[in-house]
């Protein structure tokens, strides 16, 4: 590989302030730099990013945390290996690879974010690119994946199974970041009998074309009684990965229902593992702990299961278990390609983000 002239700026897709998607801007940033001998330079390719980091942005989570800007927003990607530290074994210079940024604590942030041109990260939070694909391909799955399989896991443990075989699996949000991917996961990977998911009007006769042989019923949210359509007491097991599925209990069957969610309030214990034991004031564990109240004041007279899972693609090995999916083609991208110099595409994108209505797969802005 070549030398490489890195420059003292760049360019970045960022939130100059506490802002929403409309304000965000490409903005001239200094060039991140390697400080500590396990982490990575890489020339970023193509990034993907999730609603959590426009909800940061826009200041949801300014009661408990404070952010800089200019922010630059990104929190996975992919790209081209520059310079390594000197703790580094798994990679070098000029290696195609894939990663995110975020690991536990995740405030502060600990890495460098990925729509720009160049980011830093943990040698620990990448993956070899595999050859077969495209730099966009593997920009915006690793944390949709990571999140699904240890929300999967997570369910198998509550429901004593090591697969979905036999069962029936509801999943939100067919063509989301998300939901796409949890799909994928649950027929392909744990042989799911039936999945049921949800989109729009408009996206209905899209689920089979990126989807093919995936969903065995598809709802349309807009004009159907989900509850109706399923049936009460039919569901083994949800994914919930939206706020707005608040009937997905009553579909649940009442005596081994299982349901986890990366879409609902957590335990005090796992906002702390989530955020650090420093960033969930007293007044927030009352909170939290009346929510809970409220999810078992829901579920009284049955014997279903619940969890809250926050993704942690900061575990190796699950890191790796994920990667090895996604090269073995069990799961494959649903995403939004949107080019570095279409401002005004990047915005639409991140403002269907933020709202949770008529995006479609994930958000990824091809850098070069």
């Amino acid at each position: 590989m070549a030398p490489i002239t890195i420059p003292s700026q760049m360019k970045a897709v960022v939130a100059p302030k506490y802002c929403k998607p409309k304000d965000y801007t490409i903005s001239e940033v200094p060039t991140p730099e390697i400080t500590k001998p396990d982490e990575v330079l890489i020339r970023v390719y193509a990034a993907g990013t999730t609603v959590g980091e426009t909800l940061l942005a826009n200041g949801n989570f300014s009661i408990i945390t404070n952010s800089s800007f200019p922010m630059i927003m990104g929190l996975e990607g992919s790209g081209v290996v520059v310079a390594v530290g000197r703790d580094v074994k798994r990679f070098k210079a000029g290696d195609e690879v894939m990663g995110g940024s975020w690991t536990r604590p995740m405030i502060p942030l600990q890495y460098e974010k990925w729509m720009a041109e160049y980011t830093v990260t943990a040698e620990s939070l990448l993956l070899p690119k595999p050859a077969h694909l495209s730099f966009e391909e593997c920009a915006g799955i690793l944390g949709s994946a990571v999140t699904a399989y240890q929300s999967f896991r997570r369910g198998f443990e509550l429901m004593g199974e090591k697969s979905f075989e036999g069962k029936t699996v509801f999943v939100p949000a067919a063509l989301s970041a998300t939901g796409s991917i949890a799909v994928q996961m649950a027929k392909n990977v744990y042989g799911a009998a039936r999945v049921i998911s949800t989109v729009s009007t408009p996206k209905v006769s899209l689920v089979e074309k990126h989807l093919p042989g995936v969903v065995d019923h598809v709802l349309d949210y807009q004009k159907q009684d989900i509850v109706k359509e399923v049936g009460r007491g039919q569901v083994d097991f949800v994914y919930n990965t939206t706020w707005h599925n608040s009937q997905a209990f009553q579909m649940l069957k009442q005596q081994t229902g299982v349901m986890v969610s990366i879409a609902a309030g957590p335990t005090v214990e796992q906002m702390r593992l989530v955020l650090g034991e420093k960033m969930v004031p007293f007044w927030v564990v009352w909170l939290i702990n009346v929510l809970q109240w409220w999810y078992d004041w829901k579920l009284r007279g049955t014997n279903i299961k619940r969890d809250f899972v926050s993704g942690h693609p900061g575990d190796r090995r699950d890191l790796e278990a994920c990667g090895e999916m996604i090269a073995a083609g069990k799961i494959k991208p649903v995403s939004n390609i949107v080019g570095f110099d279409d401002l005004d595409g990047i915005k639409d994108g991140f403002t269907k983000l933020f709202k949770g209505k008529g995006g479609f797969g994930s958000l990824v802005v091809k850098i070069r």
